[in-house]
């Protein structure tokens, strides 16, 4: 009885799905581990001042209290610092 001998395209056929895991695995290892390197909510933490608007609610969305009473210019509103 003669052993079957796998050709070469078959390994490889039948080798695919696990070759593909093995990438999948590693590209979100890699991106597991770019995502720990991250400062997390570092640009929120500059984010230092809110804007209050009537009827509007409070927006934190700047940097400076300038850029705050900037936005507010002809409304109505006061500018706070976030409270961290």
């Amino acid at each position: 009885m003669p052993r079957f001998k796998p050709s070469l395209s078959s390994a490889l056929l039948v080798r695919a799905p696990i070759r593909k895991s093995m990438i999948a695995a590693a590209l979100l290892t890699f991106t597991a581990t770019m995502f720990a390197f991250v400062a997390p909510g570092e640009a929120a933490r500059e984010i230092q001042w809110c804007a209050k608007v009537a009827g509007r609610g409070t927006h934190c969305m700047y940097h400076t209290e300038d850029q705050c009473r900037a936005s507010l210019s002809g409304r109505s509103g006061t500018c706070v610092r976030r409270r961290t």
